[in-house]
């Protein structure tokens, strides 16, 4: 225990006294300020350990989901672990011709619903005159149109005339495309982005 002087002692202690006793009280002072700059980092460790992020994880109970794989589940699934970035490849794109035939394969199972396209008695005569013209046979195209959960095709007729005197050929009118020389309609392109972004669907399983 450090003894303590009283103001009477102190006046009477001769220079090399008074130092000796200065000298002393400094270093008890050096080691009172090296171990409460332990005792500190004992506490910080200590609530780390207690109130850090690793207790804040709950144990796994048996038939119940861990928080952390509900709310954060890449991280949870990946900390512990080392993860390898993959290495940069160059991609080459292989072009590959279209089967010819493969749209008539990919549909042939699918009911046709024709659809016609002619031009009225009173337009046609506007143009070629009285009995000026024949039809000749009719341009065939086919788009594959979509109802939920049924697929039909769509075969549209689209009437074609040409002129007796002049051979003047005029075609029907038609509705309007939304990809040229393409089986897709309004109904099947929404079906597809349906599928797509709504129900997450990959496009290779849509297809």
């Amino acid at each position: 225990m450090t003894k303590i002087y009283l103001p009477e002692e102190l006046n009477s202690f001769s220079r090399e006294t008074l130092v000796a006793v200065i000298l002393s009280m400094q270093d008890q002072l050096a080691q009172l300020n090296t171990n409460m700059e332990r005792l500190i980092e004992q506490i910080v460790s200590a609530n780390n350990h207690r109130y850090g992020r690793s207790s804040e994880k709950l144990d796994v109970i048996a038939g119940q989901l861990e928080l952390e794989l509900i709310f954060n589940e890449a991280e949870a699934l990946t900390e512990t672990l080392y993860v390898v970035e993959p290495a940069e490849e160059d991609v080459i794109q292989v072009m590959r011709r279209k089967k010819k035939g493969k749209r008539e394969e990919d549909i042939k199972d699918l009911p046709v619903e024709v659809i016609p396209h002619t031009l009225p008695e009173e337009k046609l005569q506007e143009i070629f005159g009285a009995a000026g013209w024949k039809q000749l046979p009719d341009e065939v195209y086919k788009r594959v149109c979509v109802q939920p959960a049924v697929y039909t095709v769509e075969e549209h007729h689209v009437a074609v005339y040409a002129g007796k005197d002049n051979q003047t050929i005029v075609k029907a009118d038609r509705p309007k495309e939304l990809l040229r020389n393409s089986i897709l309609t309004p109904s099947l392109a929404a079906s597809i982005l349906n599928a797509k972004y709504v129900n997450g669907l990959p496009l290779y399983r849509i297809s």
